[in-house]
């Protein structure tokens, strides 16, 4: 049975301060070739395996990937104050990215996201005509996050995810995975996911906002035609593909495919847009 697990430790928050904070400088002085400290390295760009090997698993599992490297002004947050997240986009050669394609509003998709899949976040990053990305974010609870940058330079033919690790000190509670379910309560909406998710493949997702017994049949487009989807495996967090399609059922349905690269637990996060409001759906599910 999974079963929701809580640890109040000082330990593991004093480990988010210690662990997973990399200061601004520490940070270029790697990138820009200085000698790292013990144990540290320069991202080469694959090490998420890189051109040949990126449709072998989800992206996010590095802060580099595919020639190209995130780095942040600073990793580390506080709990419960409104912060800036601030970035660069850099290739492996050093070169500052500032071509990138898309909307003006759609070039940095970038999501936030506690480690036990909890208290996830859509941010809504902008870039500074010095090439800096930054996205306003608050953090209710203390722990340890991952925020997920997505983007397609002007150069790419794929979107490109890279994921970076950030530290808000305190005092963590964290709890197991939710269990499976096909429905989700938004304030007064109720969203229904429909569709097997089958590992090794790509599985086409269904979801069905309703209000009491009314189908909703006015969603905007957010990030996509219906709406926006991240699928996070358990464990690692790997940013799945996801890839949204138009509706091939009658009524208000978003759909999606998704490659899901293993079996085990994962968490879905619904974007959607209804009378200028965005509102978040939250599922878990099994592949099999």
């Amino acid at each position: 049975m999974r079963r929701p697990v809580t640890v109040v430790a000082f330990i593991v928050g004093l480990l988010v301060l210690l662990g997973l904070t990399i200061s601004l400088g520490e940070s270029v002085g790697r990138f820009l070739g200085l000698p790292p400290p013990a144990g540290g390295s320069v991202p080469d760009g694959h090490g998420s395996g890189g051109d040949d090997h990126r449709d072998e698993g989800p992206g996010g599992l590095a802060i580099a990937d595919q020639g190209y490297v995130l780095l942040l002004a600073t990793n580390r947050f506080p709990v419960r104050e409104v912060a800036e997240l601030r970035f660069h986009i850099f290739t492996v050669d050093r070169v500052l990215v500032t071509d990138f394609a898309g909307e003006e509003d759609q070039r940095m998709n970038l999501v936030v996201v506690r480690r036990d899949l909890t208290e996830y976040q859509q941010l809504r990053a902008t870039m500074k005509p010095d090439g800096i990305w930054t996205a306003s974010l608050r953090f209710d609870k203390p722990g340890s996050y991952r925020a997920f940058a997505t983007f397609r330079p002007g150069t790419a033919e794929e979107p490109i995810t890279l994921g970076v690790d950030l530290a808000v000190p305190g005092l963590v509670e964290s709890a197991a995975v939710p269990q499976p379910s096909p429905l989700s309560q938004v304030d007064e909406y109720t969203v229904e996911l429909d569709g097997v998710v089958i590992a090794g493949g790509v599985s086409r997702l269904y979801l069905t906002a309703r209000r009491g017994d009314e189908r909703i049949t006015d969603l905007q487009p957010y990030l996509g035609p219906t709406g926006h989807l991240v699928m996070l495996r358990e464990g690692d967090l790997g940013y799945l593909r996801v890839d949204p399609l138009p509706s091939s059922r009658r009524g208000p349905t978003a759909a999606f495919d998704v490659g899901v690269p293993t079996p085990g637990y994962y968490r879905v996060f619904l974007d959607f847009l209804r009378s200028g409001e965005v509102r978040t759906a939250e599922f878990t599910v099994l592949a099999s």
